[in-house]
């Protein structure tokens, strides 16, 4: 158990402790078993030694594996003094007569006899006892922890006392004639750390406990017979009972069964690579093609790693995707290789054409070569022999996805001119169901990414609209003085000195102005992929701000902003985040019912949460949008970012379509941000929208978006 529990966790503490005390018990077990059989006090002496190698470490170890389940890292230290007295106590063990001194002969079999400074060990193993009883006791009372650790850690308490209580046995080093029963004692407490293992997912190993369990049984159900056989042997032929030699047998079968089982694996392997190569690659490629088009999201991508594969596995020079295109209702080539250009835009095929219609009707693979000896009889085996010729196919494999053809796949001629064997179209054939299914799937997101662009466009239209009031205020705005201007231009131009030299060069500052909240319109507008850059987002929030501005005023509402100017740069599309920010803005607005107040503030948050999946704090820069309106009640809070909620039809003056929270959460999400809502109902509202300060978590995603966008 100690050996499986350390390979699911070799680096976790917790696994490694534990698999320590399994084997340093197993240890001590094996040492004791033998010094039963054997009569040599020199033997005896080694083998007292070698048991107590790692047992006199157990009380230190499960200190460390408590420590560790815990994780309280002000006790590691504690755990290396331990350690550094456990290597002190070793060094006495082997180098003097002072931790041992022999061995004593009991009713029951040999036992080693404690040295004169073994007493002073049982203090250090005691107060270790101690400590780890008073951390899991803190455990056990700290009301903060999770109700499965205080479960987890109340068993853990048991076995750690039943585990000293095991100490008992030590009283047979000091002569008292005993019988041993730690041993079962501790057996005992194993059996309630696996009940935990079991019950409460202790140490996340319940694979490894029945995986250990089924072993073990399959040993002594196997052994036991196997050694009672032997000693029944010995004594039918030779007329006596060396109990050593049965022993030195049986351990000798039980180490085979143990590597028997990885040795096999190894054979396996090996014959597989020697005498079945093809079959052995075959089955390598397929088990990495499978692994590379879960991972693969873009279908261009998808595509031409599925033609690749083809091509490297099968070693041929000419591949085609036909995939059927619903706007045009046509097969088109949307990956090939070996092809010529002139080739690829010339083919395509109708749904209902007569080769379309022959391929669904067989769904299964057509081999070319073989079709060509029933030409001369069947006209239609002629044509589509034909047409697999024009478009240079060797072998051909419909997509059929619930009884429709989504595509085919086209294979050219073998690099050696040699024909397909059946290897060859087995491994088509499971390289292509599982092409169809990848291939449907990304179909499938692609339709997915394309419906969200258009409800974000959708989105972006309506609240331009109730962009428009606040936008023909400031247009207004410049236009009177533009206006004025142009009215006293030929009267006083070049008679008045002032009006000549200022007047003018105001208009054009406003003219300016105009242009720019044009630009900013229409960038805004303007649907396309994001682009990550620096910006400084109370620089973004100051303008998202003032193009609401005169909306609020309108309905007597007052916006109030506070910036932190100590905020740093951060990489974010501008406008995106603006269509965040007005979204919520244009909510608040609406929740708000005249003589209300929003309050827009920026500062620095942290927090141990990061949807990109980066462990430990990290630091956000955070825009706190809050109200005094109607609040959202708490049963509703669960569904406001759920794509076509909204609460809105309650209100008369405008229809809400329940998209924008949505494209809220989706664009934060893009940028590996994300929004937290707190409100009350009857008091008001706040959205707080945190973008990550540290770019590198997200940077992949954002060159890969801006690269996609450049193509």
């Amino acid at each position: 158990m100690g050996i499986f529990v350390f390979l699911k966790g070799p680096k976790c503490p917790v696994n490694r402790a534990f698999a320590l005390m399994c084997i340093g018990f197993l240890d001590w077990q094996i040492c004791a078993f033998l010094m039963y059989y054997l009569q040599s006090d020199i033997q005896q002496n080694y083998l007292a030694r070698i048991g107590y190698t790692l047992i006199l470490f157990l009380p230190f170890i499960a200190y460390h594996f408590t420590v560790s389940f815990l994780n309280i890292k002000e006790e590691r230290k504690w755990v290396w003094r331990f350690y550094f007295i456990g290597f002190i106590w070793l060094i006495l063990l082997w180098a003097t007569n002072l931790f041992i001194v022999g061995s004593i002969k009991y009713r029951w079999g040999y036992y080693a006899k404690a040295g004169s400074l073994h007493p002073l060990y049982l203090v250090f193993a005691a107060f270790a006892f101690g400590r780890t009883l008073f951390l899991l006791g803190t455990s056990l009372l700290d009301k903060n922890r999770p109700a499965i650790m205080r479960n987890q850690s109340r068993f853990i308490f048991m076995a750690i006392i039943v585990f000293y209580t095991a100490a008992i046995e030590y009283l047979i080093n000091y002569g008292y004639d005993i019988y041993p029963i730690g041993s079962f004692l501790i057996f005992a407490a194993f059996i309630i750390i696996a009940f935990a293992i079991v019950r409460y997912q202790l140490m996340d190993i319940t694979f490894v406990m029945k995986m250990g369990l089924s072993f073990t049984s399959v040993l002594l159900m196997v052994f036991i017979p196997f050694y009672v056989f032997t000693l029944l042997m010995q004594k039918n032929f030779y007329g006596y009972v060396n109990r050593t030699f049965a022993l030195a047998l049986f351990l000798l079968f039980l180490l085979s069964a143990v590597f028997l089982y990885r040795l096999k694996a190894i054979v396996e392997q090996t014959v597989e690579k020697t005498f079945f190569r093809a079959k052995y690659d075959a089955y390598k490629i397929l088990k990495k093609f499978t692994a590379e088009i879960i991972t693969v999201t873009d279908f261009k991508e998808l595509l031409n790693s599925i033609i690749k594969t083809f091509v490297a596995t099968l070693k041929i020079d000419k591949a085609s995707i036909f995939l059927f295109d619903e706007e045009t209702r046509r097969f088109k080539i949307n990956a090939s290789n070996g092809l010529g250009e002139e080739l690829v835009k010339k083919i395509s095929y109708k749904e209902n054409d007569f080769f379309i219609s022959w391929l669904k009707e067989k769904g299964k693979i057509v081999i070319t070569e073989e079709l060509e000896r029933f030409t001369a009889d069947d006209e239609d085996i002629k044509k589509a022999w034909d047409t697999l010729r024009l478009m240079e196919s060797e072998l051909c494999m419909p997509f059929i996805y619930k009884g429709e053809m989504i595509g085919f796949l086209n294979l050219g001629a073998k690099g050696d001119r040699s024909m397909y064997n059946h290897e060859d179209i087995e491994l088509f054939l499971s390289l292509g169901h599982q092409t169809a299914i990848a291939i449907k799937n990304a179909l499938l997101i692609e339709r997915i990414k394309e419906s969200k662009l258009i409800i974000r466009r959708m989105e972006r239209l309506k609240t331009i609209g109730d962009m428009a009031a606040g936008l023909a205020h400031e247009i207004r705005n410049p236009l009177v003085p533009i206006k004025t201007c142009l009215e006293l231009l030929p009267e006083r131009y070049g008679k008045d000195k002032e009006f000549t030299e200022r007047i003018p060069r105001n208009a054009l500052q406003e003219v300016e102005r105009i242009e720019g909240l044009l630009k900013e319109i229409m960038d805004y507008s303007r649907p396309r992929m994001p682009v990550f850059k620096e910006i400084d987002i109370n620089d973004i929030v100051e303008k998202t701000a003032a193009f609401i501005e005169y909306e609020a005023k309108k309905k007597g509402i007052k916006i109030e902003s506070e910036f932190d100017a100590a905020l740093p740069l951060i990489k974010a599309d501008s406008e995106q985040i603006k269509q965040v920010l007005l979204n919520l803005i244009i909510n608040a607005i609406d929740a708000v019912n005249g003589n209300g107040r929003i309050s827009i503030k920026t500062n620095r948050a942290t927090h141990a949460v990061s949807p990109c999946g980066k462990v430990g704090k990290s630091e956000y820069v955070q825009i706190e949008i809050a109200d005094n309106g109607a609040g959202i009640p708490q049963e509703n809070l669960d569904r406001i970012f759920n794509p076509f909620y909204t609460t809105k039809h309650q209100s008369k003056e405008r229809e809400g379509t329940g998209l924008g929270l949505a494209i809220v959460q989706e664009i934060l999400t893009e940028h590996c941000g994300f929004v937290q809502v707190r409100s009350e109902f009857g008091k008001g509202s706040t959205f707080l929208v945190n973008l990550p300060i540290d770019c590198s978590e997200f940077a992949k995603i954002a060159d890969r978006i801006n690269l996609t966008s450049q193509i």
